[in-house]
């Protein structure tokens, strides 16, 4: 998100446009710049077309965003980039009828675009040539100079063309997510979405062959786009699957150790040299947890300020930690904190404070316990992993056990 610029909020989601949204612009003014206009006009007409069509690409990403939050999906922002836009959801709802008709809602603002618009295009035709015009060949070439009845028909014929391509039973894209819905009715979400992401594959390769035989590099682009992001759909849901076995409070590491505010960086370099432990909570001197010293914010620190920083002054704040039960499983644990964009979770049992989660701990637990369960089919007991830990008890000033 650091390289992508804010244009508006609406409804609390925040609409962002990609720097290489620029390379779009970059393209609709080289295809217009031999219009009979002029190469300036021919290039501001092109501009504009790309920015209107990527304004009918953002109601696409409204009409899920609109429905998500209709389901009470948080949608934290949309992102428009040069070969569409992306619309963050927090989270895909449990019921696959509800995710069926998020991802239903894009295509069908596309045609209802095309539908508005239809009546304006068929008076403008009618204005220009006495009649529309039924010969194919004519309407593409007219859409290729500067007009408004050509701009029209223009964003008929693509919001049609987004509608029905991303309909396309290749995952990711909505078609996809569509089939994964339809199946999941019938099957186990995982087992859905593997079938989807196997379907998407074929179409993948199909679009890819059809772009080296035409030597259409977006249409290539999309092949690839499809391809990855339907195996990292797939790793995804089944990281979930996997995750939803284990609570939060068997993920937490029985050994970590705490630091104090009152105590310097130098500390955690001493702990962090001679442990695998990379983030640390932070306590007060009475033992109250006050926020989480982590790895990024410790390099940067000792970078900035030196090892003789107080560790109180570039600790992440208790207020900034995302808070997780103990009895939550995993799966929720990581939607919370890619939602937040943290990389630690704190675990209370209402108020008293277990411990942390790190992003390494999940990944440690879906790593070692998804292989047990790919070899029997049912996860492990994790004997040595109570579901209640121990309450933290400081055994000095400089350091407690958890």
């Amino acid at each position: 998100m650091g390289t992508s610029l804010l244009l508006f909020r609406l409804r609390g989601i925040e609409v962002r446009v990609h720097w290489s949204f620029l390379l779009a612009l970059a393209y609709g003014a080289f295809i217009y710049r031999n219009s009979a206009a002029g190469p300036l006009v021919g290039a501001l007409y092109g501009i504009l077309v790309i920015l209107l069509l990527f304004a009918c690409v953002t109601l696409h990403e409204f009409g899920h965003a609109l429905t998500a939050q209709y389901f009470k999906v948080k949608v934290s922002h949309i992102t428009l980039l040069p070969i569409g836009g992306v619309a963050q959801l927090e989270r895909m709802p449990d019921k696959p009828m509800q995710e069926f008709l998020i991802t239903l809602a894009g295509p069908l603002v596309n045609f209802a675009i095309a539908l508005l618009l239809l009546p304006l295009m068929l008076l403008l035709m009618t204005m220009q040539f006495g009649s529309f015009p039924t010969d194919i060949s004519v309407l593409l070439n007219e859409m290729q100079r500067p007009g408004l009845t050509n701009l029209v028909t223009y964003l008929v014929a693509t919001n049609i063309l987004l509608g029905v391509f991303n309909l396309i039973p290749a995952f990711p894209m909505d078609g996809g997510r569509i089939l994964r819905a339809l199946l999941a009715m019938a099957m186990p979400y995982v087992r859905a979405t593997q079938i989807a992401v196997l379907v998407g594959r074929i179409m993948a390769g199909l679009l890819a062959v059809w772009g080296l035989l035409t030597g259409n590099i977006i249409m290539m682009l999309i092949a690839f786009f499809v391809y990855v992001g339907g195996s990292a759909e797939r790793e995804s849901v089944e990281s979930k699957a996997v995750l939803r076995y284990f609570t939060a409070a068997q993920a937490l590491t029985r050994g970590a150790v705490n630091l104090y505010s009152s105590e310097r960086l130098s500390r955690a370099v001493e702990l962090i040299m001679n442990s695998y432990q990379s983030d640390f909570p932070v306590l007060d001197l009475t033992s109250k947890f006050v926020g989480v010293l982590t790895r990024p914010r410790l390099i940067r620190a000792l970078q900035e300020s030196g090892p003789e920083t107080r560790i109180v002054d570039v600790m992440v704040p208790v207020e900034s930690v995302p808070v997780v039960a103990p009895t939550t499983n995993l799966a929720e644990v990581w939607e919370q904190m890619s939602s937040v964009g943290s990389r630690v979770v704190a675990v209370k049992n209402q108020q008293e404070f277990l411990g942390l989660i790190t992003l390494e701990d999940i990944n440690e637990v879906f790593q070692v316990m998804g292989a047990s369960i790919a070899k029997t089919g049912k996860p492990t007991p994790l004997d040595n992993m109570p579901t209640t830990p121990p309450t933290p008890e400081p055994t000095g000033h400089t350091a407690a056990d958890a």
